[in-house]
């Protein structure tokens, strides 16, 4: 039987296993990239065997947060199905909050992202809105984790202990403190480690398939900026069984 690795090597197609991406991109934010469409997107998906993107616009980010969704909505209605949105959200003010998130809930976006990078801290009270929502709703929420970065060992348990009956995804799991990252999953089982990096720790996914049950860690590519088909191959050339990484992928 040809292994996963092996299909990867080859530049055989994955398509037959129904890949879930948790975290990709539309729009240049303090990185030019040659194409930033969502037609590039769906290229990328489609060379990688990816079925499905959940996706968030940063091509106004900052405080333009309506014009984020309305590229993420556009490209959802050009690409049903293959491109499914997270609402951006901006703590600006809390009514405008509101409303933006219900108004694209509506629309068919499937969760919410939030990028603490932009200079507010998750606790931050203009988030608290779209946090409400999606615990009423039971919804994903994407946030930006990486390493020592404020926003994980310092928010996230207070957020998940608040928040329990939304399915936190804690974006790029294994990058730095991966100790960090395992206990908070195995401590809070609202919470879904998400597998994307630039760089990692040494065996990072096998590291966190030895320590966190597979069944809450994901796979994501944050296609653009970072590169689909090597996320793909760090999940391939894992050293864990095959039913695990077709676990992960799906």
């Amino acid at each position: 039987m040809t292994t996963l690795l092996e299909k990867g090597r080859l530049g055989e197609s994955l398509a037959e296993y129904d890949i879930i991406d948790m975290h990709a991109h539309l729009g240049r934010w303090g990185i030019s990239f040659r194409d930033n469409s969502a037609e590039h997107l769906v290229w990328a998906m489609d060379q990688s065997g990816v079925k499905t993107s959940v996706v968030s616009s940063l091509e106004c980010a900052g405080f333009r947060m309506e014009a984020c969704n309305e590229v993420m909505y556009q490209a959802m209605q050009r690409f049903p199905g293959r491109l499914l949105g997270y609402v951006y959200v901006w703590p600006g003010d809390i009514q405008t909050v509101k409303v933006e998130v219900e108004k694209r809930l509506e629309q068919g976006f499937v969760g919410i992202k939030m990028l603490v990078l932009m200079g507010f801290d998750y606790t931050c009270p203009g988030y608290a809105p779209a946090f409400e929502i999606a615990n009423e709703r039971s919804l994903p929420v994407l946030l930006h984790t990486y390493g020592a970065q404020r926003g994980l060992a310092d928010q996230v348990p207070t957020l998940a202990e608040h928040y329990p009956d939304i399915n936190f995804v804690l974006a790029h799991a294994g990058a730095q403190v991966i100790e960090e990252h395992i206990k908070i999953a195995n401590d809070y089982e609202n919470t879904y480690l998400e597998l994307c990096t630039s760089s990692a720790t040494y065996r990072a996914v096998d590291t966190l398939v030895e320590n966190v049950p597979v069944e809450r860690i994901v796979w994501g590519a944050d296609d653009m900026p970072l590169n689909m088909s090597h996320q793909v191959g760090k999940v391939l050339g894992a050293e864990i069984p095959e039913e695990v990484k077709k676990q992960i992928l799906s």
